[in-house]
């Protein structure tokens, strides 16, 4: 069950999420720690879109199959 949802559509939509949840991390240290992680959301920023236009793609796929 677990390794069928690591093939699917849906992972990747939950490692976009997670990314959303990393970027909140770093705005909250920014803003309350005055600790700015540029490198570190620069590159959760990347993989966002990553892992955006991968879910994208991967919809797209799955509808020319049907």
């Amino acid at each position: 069950m677990i390794s069928r949802f690591f093939c699917s559509k849906w992972w990747h939509l939950f490692v976009a999420f997670y990314m959303v949840a990393i970027l909140a991390y770093i705005i909250f240290f920014a803003v309350t720690q005055h600790i700015l992680m540029a490198g570190f959301m620069v590159s959760t920023f990347f993989m966002l879109g990553i892992e955006i236009w991968i879910f994208v793609n991967v919809e797209k796929k799955t509808e020319k199959k049907d």
